[in-house]
């Protein structure tokens, strides 16, 4: 694992890896010295790597046989396609990469040298999420009209990775993927046409507001923002009903159910079971690693996505 300091590593990552039965061989960090007594050294590593040269040392380890990384964007495609030429397969924090010519790339690099690439996207191995995909395809919401999707927080740190455009920051590229995925998957075809607003500076949006139309009178709305109250939300109406998703990108154990408004304002609760992302998103990607399952998300759908953040951020005037 490299970037092993990173937040999302020690809370969410590492020990789901513990619970699926899985050791944490190595870490890296170029920012502190490891404690054993604290943080990812509770996870029972066996060797910690530190300095400038820690990432590739512990890509290089021989008993490494997977790696984890979850730094900032701007890294995931060099330390991604290292990780390839060692050999090592990849779970790589989402987004995969900040446009979709670096994740084109990086999916190269690793068919190549016969890995798998995966993206640490775990909002879709959620027991609710196969659930919402599946109310949309059974057509029982009607023709698709309307569609909304906004994850907002506030951000109190200015000088963090997030708002740095040579680090890939930004708002839509850090949450506005949670609120594209859904509606692209419910829409199942890229969007025909796009409108966007960025409000921010250097580069970075600290607040984004995006318009897909994806033809036959279905269009999207998404809002994500740095610097706005937290809300989560995804809606998808259609002419016989409107799914509705409160904390929709986060869920966790208890998030088990989700709203069908009907067309005669009857609200059906769907139920789900919940479930713990992070524990099902790891047993997932180790389930391809080993050859036991067939990749359901793969690097194309990532790939996908960020042809649409890339076309979104050229109408806000975030790209050259």
């Amino acid at each position: 694992m490299i970037g092993a300091t990173s937040s999302i590593a020690q809370q969410g990552v590492m020990p789901a890896m513990v619970k699926a039965g899985h050791s944490v061989v190595a870490v890296a960090s170029r920012s502190r010295e490891p404690d054993p007594a604290s943080g990812y050294g509770s996870f029972g590593a066996v060797r910690a790597y530190t300095g400038p040269g820690s990432y590739q040392a512990a890509i290089d380890d021989p008993d490494v046989d997977a790696v984890y990384v979850p730094v900032p964007n701007g890294g995931h495609r060099q330390w991604v396609e290292r990780a390839a030429a060692a050999g090592r397969h990849v779970l790589c924090e989402k987004p995969l990469a900040p446009t979709a010519a670096d994740a084109t790339a990086m999916a190269e690099a690793c068919a190549s040298a016969g890995v798998v690439l995966a993206e640490a996207y775990m909002t879709a191995f959620h027991p609710r999420s196969p659930a919402i995909a599946e109310t949309v395809a059974s057509g029982g919401l009607g023709d698709l009209r309307i569609g909304r999707a906004g994850f907002t927080f506030t951000h109190p740190d200015p000088t963090d990775h997030r708002f740095d455009q040579t680090q890939g920051g930004g708002a839509l590229l850090d949450v506005g993927i949670y609120c594209l995925a859904p509606l692209l998957a419910a829409a199942g075809r890229a969007p025909v046409g796009v409108a966007a607003i960025a409000a921010g500076s250097h580069g970075v949006d600290t607040t984004f507001t995006g318009l897909l139309d994806f033809g036959s009178g279905f269009a999207a709305t998404i809002e994500c923002s740095f610097e706005a109250p937290e809300r989560q939300y995804l809606e998808i109406i259609g002419t016989r009903g409107a799914l509705v998703v409160d904390r929709a990108f986060t869920p966790g154990p208890t998030d088990d159910s989700f709203g069908v408004v009907r067309i005669d304002g009857t609200l059906d609760e769907v139920r789900c079971g919940g479930g713990d992302s992070y524990l099902g998103m790891v047993e997932a990607f180790a389930a391809v690693v080993a050859g036991e399952s067939e990749q359901e998300r793969g690097p194309l759908e990532s790939i996908a996505l960020l042809s649409v953040v890339d076309r979104l951020r050229s109408a806000a005037g975030l790209l050259p």
